[in-house]
């Protein structure tokens, strides 16, 4: 019986990263499963992501996408592949993508989180209700229900750029938190995002992690950085989950309609 449910996600992995193979064909350097994801889906990056980027939810094939892939992963906990590896807990030690942020106060996933400046509304996004949710003066994380994905949306400070933004997060992961560190060729989404994807090894934890890190104006020149951080083993199971975030996002023009 495990065995036919390892050939079954099998199958169904193959079935969907088949966007993302043909994207990594064309761009060279793009890469599936959640990575691929973040590529295609950040901020309106494709016509599904601008649908919920106008209404901060996810809609249509993509939620129907992201429900498949739940009950995936609930089939793969089963097996003993699984249960048997080594995993990292973004609970006890959550990657600081953008460096050191202070306490956050835990918040409720599964609607609208929106940070502010000046009492006005620069960004949102939302996250699944299972994950488990923080808020800070200038930021909004969260952690997938398992521990095994990491994610953080952050207003930047001191930066006035897309490229000092990348910066910002390719010196945050190699000297804070990962060892051999790979990075891919950075990309531009269509919805004008900088992102920077690659993989490493948790120097906690020694897991093999990937990550995947956007970077956009938010509106009047405040830049934010999103990034989503997963065990490698996991990352074909979450690259629906992740791609619907994205399509969460909006920007401070979306909030104010």
């Amino acid at each position: 019986m495990t065995r036919l449910r390892i050939l079954g996600l099998a199958a169904l992995a193959v079935a969907t990263l088949a966007p993302d193979a043909l994207a990594q064909r064309r761009g060279g350097a793009v890469s599936g499963g959640m990575r691929g994801a973040v590529v295609g889906g950040m901020v309106g990056g494709s016509e599904g992501a601008a649908t919920g980027a106008k209404i901060g939810v996810v809609t249509g094939a993509t939620r129907a996408a992201v429900n498949r892939e739940t009950q995936a992963r609930g089939q793969y906990y089963s097996t003993a592949e699984y249960q048997n590896a080594q995993h990292s807990n973004f609970y006890e030690a959550p990657p600081e993508t953008f460096g050191t942020t202070a306490a956050g106060t835990p918040t409720k996933p599964g609607v609208e989180a929106v940070i502010r400046k000046d009492d006005k509304p620069v960004v949102g996004i939302t996250f699944p209700a299972d994950w488990n949710q923080k808020t800070g003066a200038n930021y909004i994380s969260a952690v997938s229900g398992d521990g095994q994905v990491y994610s953080m949306l952050v207003l930047l400070k001191g930066v006035d750029d897309k490229q000092a933004g990348i910066k910002k997060v390719e010196e945050g992961l190699a000297k804070n938190y990962l060892t051999d560190v790979k990075f891919d060729e950075p990309r531009e989404t269509k919805g004008g995002a900088k992102v920077i994807t690659g993989t490493g090894k948790g120097k906690k934890s020694g897991v093999d992690v990937v990550f995947a890190a956007g970077v956009f104006d938010a509106g009047d020149g405040q830049f934010v950085g999103a990034a989503f951080v997963a065990d490698s083993k996991i990352e074909d199971l979450y690259k629906e989950t992740v791609r619907g975030i994205c399509q969460t996002i909006r920007r401070a023009k979306d909030l104010q309609q």
